[in-house]
């Protein structure tokens, strides 16, 4: 029985080894980004940013997508940039994203400002979907259907490396 008990928990566990690190090794400094699908467009630089707790969407990326300002919802909250400084959301805007081997539906918080991402996901995400990341392995993971599912950081991705929205 306790053989059984260990086999089921152990079926549940991620983990990230070794050799599982990027080529530089431990001592890369390189931030989480990673490319998902939304429609027809591949989405790259999605930043993953475990010390937001919002999504967020910058306004370039909405209008990329061909998405009009009208199916933004009239949500505008006050958010603090990484600086410090308090600034207004747009709004909200709902977006199906895949994710390996399934589509989610994610909101985000849009955002008129310069970025060097497409989107950042934030602690809502990690929680929802139950994602495990590591910017040290630059990877995320999570349980689907009773299989792991890797998503490897743009680093590790070279056909998506160049490409941006569209």
């Amino acid at each position: 029985m306790a053989n059984m008990v260990g086999q089921v928990l152990e079926s549940h566990k991620i983990t990230f080894h070794e050799d599982e690190l990027p080529p530089e090794g431990l001592g890369h400094n390189k931030a989480l980004h990673i490319t998902m699908q939304c429609k027809d467009y591949f989405i790259t630089m999605i930043l993953i940013d475990g010390g937001s707790s919002l999504n967020i969407c910058p306004l370039v990326t909405v209008k990329k997508l061909g998405k009009g300002l009208n199916e933004i919802k009239d949500r505008a909250i006050n958010v603090k940039d990484f600086d410090g400084s308090q600034r207004s959301t747009i709004g909200e805007i709902s977006l199906c994203l895949q994710m390996g081997p399934t589509w989610f539906d994610f909101d985000f918080q849009v955002i008129d400002v310069p970025s060097s991402y497409n989107l950042l996901l934030g602690r809502r995400w990690t929680h929802a979907i139950g994602v495990v990341a590591s910017i040290l392995h630059q990877a995320v993971k999570f349980e689907w259907n009773h299989q792991e599912v890797i998503i490897h950081g743009d680093g590790s991705n070279p056909i998506y490396s160049h490409q941006t929205i569209p």
